[in-house]
């Protein structure tokens, strides 16, 4: 087969930021040579590939250059793959150089994830052979058939649960910076203004609390002792043991594994031993400890706490149909999971539901069968537990939740001294006080699901500032020169703890943190992750930036100081012009030594960031004029 795109560089990775992609990127170099004449066109090609990923969106001609066009389309559709499997891709992948010999050789700047480059690259290789098979008029069977597993594979390297995926969207719509330090572990903001999540899990959740809240027999010991209501519960040996506590305790009763959360395993509203023992089996599957627990009569709440305050209350509906006279239940199932907002996955919001074996016991517990036609208004539940990811239904209930249940729910997680909680509330009303109708909390989850709305209110509420630090760059200088010293008094005033990173090392409030030679890239990082900096100064001193990126998307001010008198024609100069463009392409402002020839001359090529000429002495003073107007 003729190949119409070839792979000549990959793996070159960018782990900084990028003036055109503002996150890490893997950088891939493809020769593309002009498809037969008999092959198809563009358009077609393009069409068959939307088919073939999923991809709801047709993309435009890029005028009259169809090579550029086919490199650009690739870019985007290595995009769409990843994000299908819920990767954290929030802009576009670029067209980052080319040249228009033919064949034309393209950099295509895929935007990617901390430790997924190589299955970013996997993602690379599928699309670039569906594109050299379609261009040649050879059938894709394979490919189809292989995306999933590709899929799969860069989905096992992202974001874990959709409380992550909904952060970090969140977090790049409020302009807050992040990264991923670990895992699971993502880092919002810089320095001091930072804070690190892991889900709805935050820095300041402690891990006793945590494990605590998990098992659901020491979160009930808890509760009783600080005196609120919690249903008597026994862990249980075996299925018989089950069945004998259920009797002791009275039905209905409760079944799940004493260590799990998230609704997984529970079997609620159980009426016989036979029930029971079911349930225990189906719970000692997922646990090797589980509980019988005593049934508290009334409707689902959740209730989530940040910080001693409810911030969000829903009923949870149990899944199931309601009938409308004419429909069996198999059809109004087939309805209900027709919903769009049904799936799943991070970007789907409610859980389809499955006619499956508790859905049929159910069934027979209200006299029905799946091809039974329920009476108009009837609602027949299909679920033993409530919980969103088992298929329930949230209805917002916050604005009518009783003064005296609001207290409740905060004291819950003042017990297990957790900073974000999501209380279980079992109750007849919410409206009404639990003091007069009564009530139990029959669970307390330490890392709650967090709905579409939460994130960005967490976010707001956990990082101050957009989570960022004053930050300036110094392109030309040398430790020890008046003015730079100046500028680091600057940066240091109002008693803020300084960090400083130059090729030497990296200093952190006057103590030396690291030993040189360092480049930008890592003495930047160092800087921004530690949460003792308030304030940090990037001085660079070599081209290093123009591979690895930058440690941060965006900074308040570069100082052009000196371009270090190179020859205009020299290579070292080019590399300074890069840099110095480059920088300015991710800052507010450009501070330009008008002392300097060179840095006159290239700060006329600026664009997009304010310039400003002042001389070598002034520097530091400008630099302060700059912070403190972009405070204010």
């Amino acid at each position: 087969m003729q190949e119409c795109v070839a792979v000549i560089g990959q793996g070159e990775i960018r782990r900084g930021y990028g003036s055109v992609v503002r996150q890490g990127a893997l950088l891939v170099r493809l020769g593309i040579s002009p498809p037969r004449v008999d092959g198809p066109d563009l358009a077609a090609v393009e069409a068959r590939m939307r088919f073939l990923i999923g991809s709801q969106e047709a993309l435009a001609l890029a005028g009259d250059r169809p090579l550029m066009t086919l490199a650009q389309w690739i870019a985007a559709w290595i995009d769409s793959v990843q994000r299908s499997a819920d990767m954290p891709i929030f802009g576009d992948g670029a067209v980052v150089a080319a040249i228009a010999d033919s064949p034309a050789v393209f950099t295509l700047a895929i935007p990617s994830l901390e430790r997924s480059f190589a299955a970013t690259g996997a993602v690379v290789d599928w699309v670039v052979r569906a594109v050299n098979r379609l261009v040649s008029g050879q059938r894709t069977d394979d490919l189809e058939t292989g995306l999933p597993k590709v899929v799969e594979t860069l989905r096992r390297t992202g974001p874990v649960g959709v409380n992550t995926l909904r952060l970090l969207r969140a977090a790049h719509d409020l302009g807050i910076p992040w990264r991923r330090v670990s895992g699971n572990v993502f880092q919002f903001g810089q320095g001091a203004a930072s804070r690190w999540l892991d889900s709805s899990f935050t820095d300041a959740t402690p891990h006793i609390s945590s494990g605590l809240a998990r098992d659901k027999t020491s979160t009930a010991t808890v509760l009783r002792d600080a005196g609120l209501p919690a249903p008597k519960h026994a862990v249980v040996r075996d299925a018989d043991d089950a069945a004998a506590v259920a009797s002791r305790l009275g039905y209905p009763v409760v079944v799940k594994p004493a260590n799990l959360d998230g609704g997984r395993g529970v079997a609620a509203g159980l009426l016989a031993p036979g029930s029971v023992r079911k349930a225990y089996a189906a719970a000692r599957r997922l646990s090797t400890r589980v509980l019988v627990e005593k049934h508290v009569d009334g409707r689902d709440y959740r209730l989530q706490v940040f910080q001693g305050e409810v911030y969000w209350a829903v009923e949870r509906i149990p899944g199931g149909v309601t009938g409308d006279g004419s429909l069996n239940v198999r059809q109004l199932l087939a309805q209900l999971n027709a919903d769009p907002r049904r799936g799943r996955g991070a970007s789907f919001v409610l859980r389809p539901i499955a006619l499956d074996d508790e859905a049929l016991d159910l069934l027979a517990e209200q006299g029905l069968h799946p091809d039974a036609v329920p009476e108009e208004g009837r609602f027949i539940r299909l679920r033993r537990s409530a919980n969103v990811a088992n298929g329930g239904l949230p209805v917002p209930v916050l604005d009518n939740v009783h003064p005296d249940n609001l207290a409740l729910a905060a004291r819950a997680a003042r017990a297990l001294r957790l900073d974000v909680a999501g209380i279980d509330l079992l109750m007849p009303d919410i409206t009404r006080s639990w003091l007069s109708v009564g009530g139990a909390i029959c669970e307390v989850n330490a890392q709650p699901q967090l709905a579409a709305h939460l994130p960005a209110w967490l976010l707001q509420r956990l990082v101050r500032d957009q989570g960022r630090i004053p930050i300036v760059f110094v392109l030309g200088g040398t430790q020890g020169e008046p003015w730079l010293d100046g500028i680091r008094e600057v940066l240091a005033g109002a008693g803020r703890c300084l960090g400083i990173a130059t090729p030497h090392g990296v200093w952190i409030g006057g103590n030396q943190a690291l030993v040189g030679p360092c480049d930008a890239f890592r003495g930047g990082l160092a800087l921004v992750a530690d949460p003792l900096v308030e304030a940090a100064m990037v001085v660079v001193g070599d081209g290093s930036l123009l591979r690895t990126g930058l440690p941060v998307d965006r900074f308040d001010v570069l100082v052009l100081a000196d371009s270090g008198g190179a020859d205009p024609e020299d290579a070292a100069h080019r590399v300074w012009e890069s840099l110095a463009l480059m920088l300015s392409a991710m800052c507010s402002t450009v501070l330009v030594n008008r002392d300097c020839e060179n840095c006159v001359g290239i700060s006329a090529r600026i664009t997009g960031a304010r310039v400003r000429a002042v001389s070598r002495d002034q520097l530091a003073g400008a630099v302060a004029e700059e912070l403190a107007e972009a405070k204010s």
